[in-house]
């Protein structure tokens, strides 16, 4: 069930957006994709490890040719172990934007993918801490940074434990654009400085956070560097504000986070998605589909800015995940609550007013 909040001058409003209409169904809409490459066909393989495959001079001289998306026991029958595809791709032209995603579809067990030398996800665990992903599909951000128009190399490194074994099936199997990206004013999509570290004043504008990590958004954070981490986490991220836009009608969109959260602007609290397991409707687990979309209130943006957001991820993937992220007006963010409306298992659809609550 999708839920939207944000705030109103005062005190906390957190608005739940849905809307009950009954007997009807929808899918979960997805993004405005659009393929820059596709990857079926032709790519080069062998059996075996090297983490030296990954770079993209690696001499592949006498690797074989294998169609992907199609198990691999197609042509080598019965075997199970590591094995690594590499394939040489351009674009003809890389979108105006800070990063792309890439589909892979689903790969049996366990995958870690490069371009350019650069790795840009896993999905699974690799011994000695062994855990299948068979099951889910891939997908993976790519910082637009790492491609050029000509010879970029992916490299997927795979690891089957029994049956079948490496890029299965594809429904989108290449490079893509979402074009809802184009809907974003400013686009905060890059690194973000990042720590699960709880400093007692992570929101702070004052705060020191030149010794943090720094992530991608949106990405993960399993995929850079925290596999196995749930809990509680924060990222920052300073921004400049064109003036055209100050005074503005506007929204901070993050994407999809996993699973709940609070979000600062320049130090005080402008929205949050939290556990509301006291209404019967709201099942557990649903946070982690909602896109985020927070009113600005008038007045608190500045020319320099602040965003500060704490993620509680009890469980599985964690973080920012998916975009798009970054100011939109008014009505762009309206239009895009409006796309991704959410279907319940039993086939009722959200996305209208029914629930308000005022936090002091």
């Amino acid at each position: 069930m999708q839920r939207r909040f944000w705030i109103k001058t005062g005190k906390v409003l957190i608005v739940t957006l849905l809307m009950l209409t009954a007997f009807g169904s929808s899918e979960l809409k997805a993004a405005d994709w659009r393929a820059l490459t596709d990857f079926r066909g032709a790519w080069l393989f062998t059996v075996g490890d090297d983490p030296a495959w990954a770079r993209p001079e690696t001499d592949t001289g006498d690797w074989d040719r294998l169609n992907a998306p199609g198990d691999w026991e197609r042509y080598y029958p019965g075997y199970n172990g590591y094995a690594w595809y590499r394939k040489t791709f351009n674009l003809k032209a890389i979108p105006k934007t800070k990063a792309l995603t890439l589909f892979l579809g689903y790969i049996d067990d366990v995958d870690e993918v490069f371009i350019n030398g650069q790795k840009v996800g896993q999905t699974g665990q690799f011994f000695p801490n062994y855990q299948t992903a068979y099951s889910v599909e891939r997908r993976y951000v790519v910082p637009a940074s790492l491609l050029k128009e000509s010879g970029n190399v992916i490299a997927v490194r795979v690891y089957d434990e029994y049956q079948y074994g490496g890029i299965i099936r594809a429904d989108r199997f290449g490079l893509y654009y979402d074009r809802e990206q184009e809907m974003l004013r400013v686009d905060l999509s890059g690194n973000w400085k990042f720590s699960i570290d709880n400093f007692g004043d992570n929101h702070s504008v004052g705060l020191d956070d030149s010794g943090w990590d720094e992530l991608f958004v949106p990405m993960s954070w399993e995929s850079q560097g925290y596999p196995e981490y749930d809990g509680k986490a924060w990222y920052r991220k300073r921004f400049t504000m064109p003036t055209s836009l100050q005074g503005q009608d506007l929204f901070l969109v993050l994407g999809k986070i996993d699973d709940f959260d609070k979000v600062y602007l320049n130090g005080k609290l402008i929205g949050r998605v939290e556990e509301l397991e006291q209404y019967s409707r709201f099942r557990r687990g649903n946070a982690y589909n909602l896109i985020r979309a927070y009113e600005i209130p008038k007045g608190l943006i500045k020319a320099k800015n602040l965003i500060s957001v704490e993620v509680d991820d009890p469980m599985g993937v964690g973080g920012i995940y998916e975009g798009p992220v970054g100011i939109m007006t008014g009505d762009a963010a309206r239009e895009l609550l409006n796309k991704h409306r959410w279907s319940s298992s039993n086939n009722w659809n959200f996305s209208f007013w029914d629930l308000f609550r005022i936090v002091e």
